[in-house]
């Protein structure tokens, strides 16, 4: 692949030593599932066989919290909802348990919400595995280039962590993932499998940021259709996220597994209907 097709989508520190370029990918970006090929040029989607992502808060908003005037989200101006913070629980989640959260019932909340917003730790740690044919690739502990070509298919893919550094890169390069002109240093806004995201980087005070100093990812997700809640009723908020991973390869090899920008299914489930 020429390296004019090479661009920055997220710039991860891997194990804290070394730094991976991913695809070219253009805004509005539509992904396919892997079709059993070895994909050429493009990425495809797969289910990881493991992945871990720690949360560190969880809101619905009616408002977008963290418009882009802003370096640090506001929640209490958006009308959120609180579904966890680490802050208060000493029960760590990870969404790939499926947890469910219960509306709190001292919340006079009603109306109609429009985005989720989840603060991970800037830790995300997956493992993956494609065949195609005959041939079989599994990820490597030492990141997402490091594929390894399999004899058996009862081989295990090792997991690896990635992190977030900076959206443009080493070389301050436009990312064609980020809509809002190729991305800032800490924010990437997207429009991922007609899914409308923004990613940003932040401190260890919620302030946004990028490089060393990231230590969470503000990820928000625009509802399609919103979250409609009409009265104050029991009730729980049911998150599911599509724990997907991106392939990329030349047409005869695979080149690299990596995280894919994560999507979440949320629905409002009224307690007793």
């Amino acid at each position: 692949m020429k390296k004019s097709k090479i661009i920055n989508f997220l710039i991860f520190c891997l194990s804290g030593m070394s730094f991976i370029q991913m695809r070219q990918i253009y805004s509005s970006s539509t992904i396919l599932n892997c079709s059993g090929d070895v994909p050429k040029g493009v990425p495809c989607l797969i289910k990881a066989s493991s992945y871990k992502a720690e949360v560190e808060r969880i809101d619905i908003c009616k408002n977008n919290p963290f418009i882009n005037i802003r370096t640090t989200p506001d929640y209490g101006g958006s009308y959120c909802l609180n579904l966890f913070s680490n802050k208060n629980n000493s029960k760590k989640i990870n969404l790939a348990d499926n947890p469910i959260f219960k509306i709190p019932e001292n919340e006079n909340i009603r109306g109609e919400f429009k985005y989720i917003s989840v603060i991970f730790k800037n830790k995300f740690t997956i493992s993956g595995k494609y065949k195609s044919g005959n041939d079989i690739w599994i990820t490597n502990n030492k990141g997402p280039k490091n594929i390894v070509k399999s004899v058996s298919d009862k081989d295990i893919p090792k997991k690896f962590s990635e992190k977030l550094i900076n959206w443009r890169g080493a070389d301050n390069k436009n990312n064609k993932y980020c809509d809002n002109n190729g991305g800032t240093s800490s924010r990437c806004e997207l429009n991922y499998n007609g899914n409308k995201l923004t990613a940003i980087g932040l401190n260890k005070d919620y302030i946004e940021s990028f490089g060393d100093n990231v230590k969470f990812v503000f990820y928000n997700l625009e509802l399609s259709p919103p979250i409609q809640i009409l009265e104050v009723d029991k009730g729980s908020i049911i998150i599911r996220y599509k724990k997907n991973l991106e392939v990329y390869g030349n047409g005869k090899d695979i080149k690299s597994i990596s995280t894919a920008p994560i999507i979440f299914s949320v629905r409002f489930n009224k307690e007793g209907s």
